[in-house]
Formats: C-alpha cells, structure tokens, sequence
C-alpha cells in the first residue's frame, strides 16, 4: 500500500536533489539545451512548477470543504489514475509529449534559471504542506479534475502520488541535462 506519508517523503526528497543538483548552478548552466528542440535544466522544473501549480491550486481548494477524518488512508488508484501514471512516471521510459498548456513556452517560458529553481523550491515546500494536510482528509473521497479534460478524474491521494512521480520524471530529465553539460565543457 501506498500512503500520504510515503509521498511526502519523496517530495522532500526531490527538494534535497534539487538543492543539491541545481541549486548552485550558475544561469548559462540552467538555461543551456542539449539540442534545441530539448529542454534546459529550468525547462524540465518550469514545466514541472506549471502542472503543479494547477494540480495543487486545485486540491487545496477541494480539501476546503472536505470531511475531516481521523484515521489515514492509504492511496487508492483508479483505472484513470494508473493510466495516467503510466504516461508519466520515471519508470516507464515511453516519451508521452507535454500538453501544450503545460509546456515551458510563450507566457510561461523561462525568463531567469536562478529564480525557477527557487520558484520550484517554494512549490515543492507548499505540496508538501498539502499532502500533509491531505492525511487528515479522506482523500479518496475528495476529487481533482485535470485542466485537460473533466474526464480526467483523481482522487488527491493519486493526484498528490501522481505529481511526485511527473516530478521524478522530470528531475531525472534535468540530471541528464546536467550529466551533457558537464560533458560539453569538459
């Protein structure tokens, strides 16, 4: 079983690896692409700050007027959630391309490296209050809609669970980016 507080350990997680990886690099380091129909370092976490602003927006405002509980729930999955996990979790290797909405262009495209990873820093610590505002809540009850389709439907368990493993995904792709960048100035 998978539970909230599973969660919010790998979000701290991803902070940590963030802090770590991307925190001290320098702004030509973040912006700089492998090729230019691929992502910078502040591409992979503007994308990510993107899709969680809207997820997370979304699930705090749906905990407003949920039923508080007293015991905690484990995650549950629907047929919906484990198909969308599919297309992004860092296990599957499968590129499944990034919805226009979300993607780093136009209105929501990297203006300064430095300041998203701060930007995504300050998000990941506001998930992680929400996922442990979540555990008072029974979250299987209590519904998100993707801004894709309200077809798309998630529990907040899933949701929050869902994020962390987009997130991953895209932390991993940025490490990657890091790994040819250091590559290229060696």
């Amino acid at each position: 079983m998978i539970w909230l507080k599973d969660v919010i350990k790998d979000l701290k997680e991803i902070e940590t690896i963030t802090t770590e990886e991307f925190q001290n690099l320098s702004e030509e380091e973040l912006i700089w692409k492998p090729a230019p129909d691929k992502w910078s370092i502040a591409e992979c976490l503007q994308h990510i700050i993107i899709a969680n602003t809207i997820y997370n927006k979304d699930i705090n405002k749906r905990l407003q007027t949920a039923e508080v509980k007293t015991i905690e729930y484990p995650i549950k999955f629907s047929i919906t959630g484990k198909l969308f996990l599919y297309a992004v979790d860092p296990k599957y290797k499968w590129k499944v391309p990034a919805p226009k909405i979300f993607k780093p262009i136009k209105d929501n495209k990297v203006l300064n490296g430095t300041e998203t990873v701060k930007y995504f820093l300050k998000l990941q610590e506001e998930i992680i209050e929400t996922a442990k505002k979540g555990c008072a809540y029974d979250h299987q009850h209590v519904h998100t809609y993707s801004p894709l389709s309200k077809l798309l439907k998630f529990n907040v368990g899933e949701q929050l669970y869902i994020m962390m493993r987009h997130t991953k995904r895209h932390i991993n792709q940025a490490l990657n980016v890091k790994t040819k960048l250091h590559k290229t100035v060696a």
